[in-house]
């Protein structure tokens, strides 16, 4: 639940980034090249928030870092009878 909570909260600022960008490159450009770079960073909005929301909600290791691994226990693919 956090990690869509993250996402939309960035997701709300990363919006208005690209609407305002595009506005600014509207002004001081043609409306083609505002629409483009809106469009663009409309997009590329949607996977950054992604990102962020992913690392900022990731479960984090306790104890000595990242040096310690939970190891997985193998099973073997085909069990003898």
């Amino acid at each position: 639940m956090s990690l869509l909570i993250v996402f939309i909260i960035s997701l709300v600022i990363g919006q208005s980034l690209s609407i305002g960008l595009g506005l600014v490159v509207e002004r001081y450009s043609t409306p083609y090249t505002g629409m483009v770079t809106f469009i663009g960073s409309y997009f590329v909005m949607f996977w950054l928030a992604w990102r962020f929301a992913v690392r900022i909600t990731a479960p984090r290791l306790s104890g000595a870092g990242k040096s310690s691994q939970v190891k997985r226990r193998e099973r073997p693919l085909l069990s003898a009878a």
